[in-house]
């Protein structure tokens, strides 16, 4: 009986792990989650004898993925099987590397190749057009003490850290009776974390923002139907007349809610991301009147539109920066898109005196490259269009950006949660785009921001872990070779 237990417990606990992903990210994220769950997928990984006996591991963690996944994108049935197994590849390498390699190295570099790995593998998954969407950094958005480290190494150092844990947990768990046999990994882990969580804390306590701040207003208008719909149906011009009324009533409700912003002492107003719907031929008037506002109300007005473009299955999903005088600083379009986009890839930052402010939209904030044109910003504002599968989860992760750059960041999420946050991801202000009716959050943001070393220095740190995979690989071929020529002798 006991025998038969001891056979199945690596399944057992493989099924544990398997289904924790459910908790790794979006709607019903747990912090903890990817700390418990990477540890006993390994654990089960090297006990299971045969490869192939793990596949039904891979199911439930397909599984556990799907279930996060329905509902929070419009996904055709095809993608909605495929993307799964997709999101779980980076860990799945992983998971078969570590149980290939693990026993064929020394025991402190046996535990670099799961992180290793699995950074390596999540990277290249950012080109899938999913930027870090799946990151497991993002699942650590409020331990704020551990964030503070992206300002130094940015957001790949944050995952490396969490499934770096993974095979020194196994390793402490499997010689809990002799750690001294195991004493350089865990100790290398152990001043590491150590390392991170202290400097994490410090800069929590004396690094708090003490600049003025500005008041901010940041608006969403619900939309009574899906006008991306149009897009999707090609824009056809006949449909438009039936359509205009409802554009304008929305057009009108947001400009009315920026003049009470702007009443309530608002110096820079923006609103969500496509909150005002606008065919083409109609821009120009819509821009003018934009300028206008901002003009008579003295403030940095970004109204956000998706125009939309007739007979075209592309449109044009704004951002315009309009400052005090009434003249455009700027009109970003959205990078990275659902639909062909027409935009330079430029994240503008711009002077005002209320600091240094720019912008991106929605998705673009999953890809750190982009963002780090922004690095000299104080001040981000981010227009979202969320789900709310993604809610609050794709609002938080924003803030790691800001972490990152050293720039406050406010982001205005219709479907969503809205947030503001400091540069070091306090949270300031949080409105629920589903349990209030008026969507004008106002938030008292600093005005300054702070230079970090990841600004400075980009993704040195990912292309460090990528020199390590190689490293990694090189090591156990030289091994094998060696292993190999042993035996032969």
């Amino acid at each position: 009986m006991k025998e038969n237990i001891n056979k199945l417990m690596p399944y057992i606990t493989g099924a544990i792990g398997a289904a924790l992903l459910f908790f790794v990210g979006w709607e019903h994220n747990i912090t903890v989650a990817a700390w418990i769950s990477f540890p006993i997928l390994i654990y089960s990984f090297r006990r299971i004898d045969k490869w192939y006996k793990t596949l039904p591991l891979v199911l439930i963690m397909a599984a556990a993925r799907f279930l996060v996944i329905n509902g929070a994108w419009d996904l055709e049935p095809v993608l909605l099987l495929v993307f799964p197994f997709l999101v779980t590849l980076p860990l799945l390498i992983s998971l078969y590397l570590d149980r290939a390699y693990y026993k064929k190295m020394n025991l402190l570099i046996s535990t670099f190749v799961f992180p290793c790995t699995f950074v390596v593998f999540d990277y290249i998954l950012t080109y899938a057009n999913l930027g870090m969407t799946f990151s497991v950094a993002y699942t650590q958005s409020k331990f704020l003490p551990l964030i503070q480290a992206t300002s130094l190494f940015g957001s790949w150092f944050i995952e490396f850290i969490v499934v770096w844990f993974a095979p020194v947990a196994v390793l402490a768990a499997q010689n809990i009776r002799n750690l001294s046999a195991v004493a350089k990994p865990l100790i290398a882990y152990a001043v590491v974390f150590a390392i991170i969580m202290s400097f994490g804390y410090l800069r929590l306590s004396f690094d708090r923002p003490d600049s003025k701040t500005v008041r901010i207003a940041s608006i969403t208008e619900p939309h009574d139907r899906d006008y991306w719909a149009i897009t999707d149906a090609g824009t056809p011009r006949q449909e438009a007349n039936s359509i205009k009324p409802s554009m304008a009533r929305i057009q009108q409700k947001l400009f009315e809610s920026s003049k009470r912003a702007a009443d309530y002492g608002a110096k820079i107003i923006f609103w969500s991301e496509g909150n005002c719907p606008v065919y083409e031929d109609d821009f120009d008037a819509f821009l003018s009147r934009a300028k206008n506002f901002a003009s008579e109300n003295h403030v940095y007005f970004m109204p956000t539109v998706v125009k939309l473009i007739y007979n075209q299955t592309r449109n044009g999903n704004l951002a315009i920066m309009i400052n005090p005088d009434g003249n455009v600083e700027f009109q970003y379009e959205k990078t990275v898109s659902w639909y062909p986009t027409e935009s330079d890839g430029v994240i503008h930052v711009i002077g005002t005196p209320y600091g240094k402010i720019s912008t991106a939209i929605c998705f673009d904030m999953d890809y750190p490259a982009l963002i780090s044109q922004a690095r000299d910003a104080d001040i981000m504002l981010v227009p979202g269009f969320d789900t709310k599968r993604i809610d609050d989860y794709h609002t938080q992760v924003a803030f790691l950006r800001g972490v990152e750059n050293g720039f406050s960041t406010v982001r205005q999420a219709n479907k969503g949660s809205s947030i503001s946050a400091d540069y070091l991801g306090n949270m300031l202000t949080y409105q629920n785009y589903f349990r209030t009716d008026d969507r004008v959050m106002i938030s008292d943001v600093p005005e300054k921001g702070k230079t970090t070393l990841y600004g400075l220095t980009g993704e040195v740190f990912l292309w460090l872990d990528c020199a390590a995979f190689l490293a990694v690989n090189i090591i156990y071929i030289l091994n094998s070779l060696k292993s190999r020529s042993k035996k032969s002798m």
